[in-house]
């Protein structure tokens, strides 16, 4: 397996973004941005960072404020409940209202260059750009529909029951678009693509025991964590069980194994994981070791061209588990840069790996430790 070395603790840490390194913490009751080696005090600590082509986003979630950087310099300021895409569309962002007599929501996407909208209106969606499409979503009517830019509903599609439960399955994901097929995923583990033109099922694909015998669906085992890899247009899922990789273009599955199979000491190292990301060729994920009390501590990643772990490593330890019930969770997953790893505990430690191990890992304040985060000099201070 590969070595990672911890190299670094920062404390209080809120946001991050491991391409940049920036990143927002809060300290004595005051907000705090680390944005190209410069340190920015703020009304309200961020709560999301990330990096769209040379830009950097910054998002505030009390009001849903985002903030447009070029390095550090500040360029616009867009107020008021906006909000990042669940995938990085490019300079785009949603922007919610709400109607002050019945509090009901609508959405419309927003360009970041001079703040126009996309949709000639406002729609009572919950809004998805793939591609030049628009995707809409009414969360409790189970609702999906495609739009078109005056904002009129061009098919819709409804998410089918629960064998057990007897209510509507729920959209998890809008994965991606590929030869005139929709892909989405559900909270049941179902993958479907729709037809772009007519919003009609093409292939159905499910891991819950309840399709089995349902001929609408190809029962497929080991369904869980699903993304969609835009340079090859594939599917990637990852469970307990292990891989699945489906050619999006020809809904044919171009891999299955179990780890088991192909990496049976990686997967006896863990039983459950969680959080899984995928980053190029590999997915990282935190995991609960066996025989332990529910809680992540550990966490990992698996290298999809190898078919092997290489790396698996304890983020927290045993002791500290036990004794102060610190531990990893799924809002804080591995996320995974160049030779670094970053990811935060419970307690809102960021832990910094990296695969060179020349410096010794220790905690320290936030002013000392922002240079070692940011990998830049000492921070110049600056509103």
């Amino acid at each position: 397996m590969i070595a990672y070395k911890e190299i670094a603790q920062v404390k209080n840490v809120k946001g991050l973004n491991p391409i940049t390194g920036d990143y927002s913490y809060e300290e004595n009751g005051r907000g705090y941005l680390c944005i190209d080696g410069v340190l920015l005090e703020k009304e309200e600590t961020a709560s999301k960072i990330i990096s769209v082509g040379e830009y950097v986003y910054v998002w505030y979630n009390r009001y849903g404020t985002i903030e447009i950087y070029s390095g550090h310099t500040l360029l616009k300021t867009f107020q008021k409940e906006v909000y990042f895409f669940d995938r990085n569309v490019g300079p785009y962002i949603r922007h919610q209202v709400r109607d002050p007599k019945t509090f009901e929501a609508s959405e419309n996407i927003l360009s970041v260059s001079d703040g126009q909208p996309l949709l000639a209106q406002n729609v009572p969606y919950r809004l998805y750009k793939v591609g030049e499409e628009v995707i809409g979503y009414k969360i409790f009517e189970y609702k999906l529909s495609r739009l078109n830019y005056s904002g009129e509903v061009l098919w819709t599609f409804d998410f089918p029951l629960c064998p057990r439960s007897g209510e509507p399955d729920d959209l998890d994901k809008v994965l991606g678009l590929t030869h005139g097929m929709l892909w989405v995923c559900t909270g049941l583990s179902r993958l479907i693509a729709l037809d772009l033109e007519t919003g009609k099922p093409i292939h159905q694909f499910s891991s819950a025991a309840s399709d089995k015998a349902n001929p609408a669906y190809t029962y497929v085992r080991g369904f869980a964590y699903f993304f969609f890899r835009e340079a090859d247009k594939a599917i990637i899922t990852i469970s307990n069980w292990g891989i699945h990789i489906l050619n999006a273009t020809t809904a044919e599955f171009i891999e299955s194994y179990e780890f088991s199979e192909v990496d049976s000491s990686g997967r006896e190292a863990f039983e459950f994981l969680d959080a899984a990301r995928l980053y190029g060729d590999c997915l990282t994920f935190i995991a609960q070791r066996h025989w332990e009390a529910h809680g992540y501590r550990c966490a990992g990643i698996f290298d999809l061209k190898a078919r092997r772990f290489i790396w698996i490593g304890d983020i927290i330890s045993l002791e500290e588990k036990m004794s102060t019930g610190n531990h990893l969770i799924a809002q804080f997953p591995l996320q995974m840069e160049g030779n670094r790893l970053y990811i935060k505990d419970a307690e809102n430690t960021l832990h910094i790996y990296q695969k060179e191990w020349r410096l010794k890992a220790q905690v320290r304040p936030q002013s000392e430790a922002t240079a070692s985060a940011a990998c830049a000099p000492t921070p110049t201070v600056g509103r």
